[in-house]
């Protein structure tokens, strides 16, 4: 069984990673593309070789040349966009994080259950061989008993919330938060998977030397139910990404540095060592092949909506906290 894609948003996320994944899925064919704009509609299409291009969504849901839709939309446009896939019988993953809120992530999942369609988060961290192997280091008692865990993120790009294609993402009505939502909610993610649920959110939020409202500085403390401590710290118009992924027990430590490479240090009484543990050379393959599965296997994707909604939890915490 193929299954026929449609993607909605052809901006960077598409066009960086998103379609290159799909044409090389051996399940999978990249049919639609949906932009508002028909001149960069007409340019990704011809990039990509996509055969049906709309500038309406809904023309593109009612046409019946899709089985499942790859939703990379601002963040606003998540829910309407989902529920009206979910109504068309259509599977659904969608960019991170999966929703403005929690609740809007319930209205989704409501959707896609009542419709029997599918839904998918494009958590593509989830997938790295680099986390896959912390989590069996730290099960092995490898660094003893785990006390805390640290993630550090950040983009050396500078929004400038006046104009550009990535101007969404420090408007608030349209991305519902800065760098928390849009680098830390990944971070978050793969928090709540290896350490699972939280009791106490604790969160700082700054702008610094930019002009819009949404923050581009931002810390959070997590407690974990564990008692496991956790910080996430991300930023947006860095001069560099440290991404540092660091875990720090009574016996080791672990330090995968950049994250994004895949590369990991061990600390232990036994001394040191570094390993290598790349990812996909296109990060979103790997949630392609897995959510092309999970239609052909009817099973759930291993980063469904309830993983979405739980991560955006935690984001409603993280930003009710510092209004209170």
């Amino acid at each position: 069984m193929t299954i026929r894609w449609g993607i909605i948003g052809c901006g960077d996320v598409a066009r960086r990673r998103v379609a290159q994944a799909i044409l090389d899925d051996p399940h999978s064919t990249l049919q639609a593309a949906c932009r508002r704009d028909a001149d960069q509609l007409s340019a990704f299409a011809a990039q990509f070789g996509i055969d049906k291009s709309f500038t309406n969504t809904d023309a593109l849901l009612r046409s019946g040349e899709i089985d499942a839709v790859y939703i990379a939309t601002p963040v606003y446009l998540h829910k309407p966009q989902a529920i009206a896939a979910a109504m068309a019988g259509i599977h659904v993953l969608v960019e991170k994080p999966m929703a403005m809120s929690a609740a809007e992530c319930r209205d989704i999942i409501d959707a896609c259950d009542e419709n029997r369609v599918k839904l998918g988060v494009a958590y593509y961290r989830r997938f790295y061989p680099v986390i896959d192997h912390i989590r069996s280091l730290i099960r092995s008692g490898a660094i003893g008993s785990v006390l805390a865990v640290d993630a550090v993120t950040a983009t050396t790009a500078r929004f400038d919330a006046r104009k550009g294609d990535e101007a969404w993402r420090v408007r608030l009505e349209q991305s519902g938060g800065g760098a928390l939502m849009d680098l830390g909610s990944h971070r978050i993610n793969l928090l709540l998977d290896l350490f699972g649920p939280v009791d106490q959110v604790k969160a700082v939020h700054s702008t610094v030397a930019a002009n819009y409202q949404a923050e581009n500085c931002a810390a959070l403390a997590l407690r974990f139910h564990s008692k496991i401590q956790g910080t996430v710290r991300c930023y947006f118009g860095a001069a560099a990404d440290p991404d540092e992924f660091s875990v720090l027990g009574t016996d080791g430590r672990l330090v995968s540095s950049p994250l994004n490479a895949g590369r990991l240090m061990i600390q232990t009484k036994g001394g040191s060592s570094t390993e290598q543990h790349s990812p996909a050379e296109n990060f979103n393959s790997p949630l392609i092949a897995d959510f092309v599965a999970a239609i052909q296997d009817n099973r759930e994707p291993l980063v469904d909506g309830e993983e979405g909604l739980r991560t955006n939890e935690i984001l409603d915490r993280a930003y009710e906290e510092t209004r209170g």
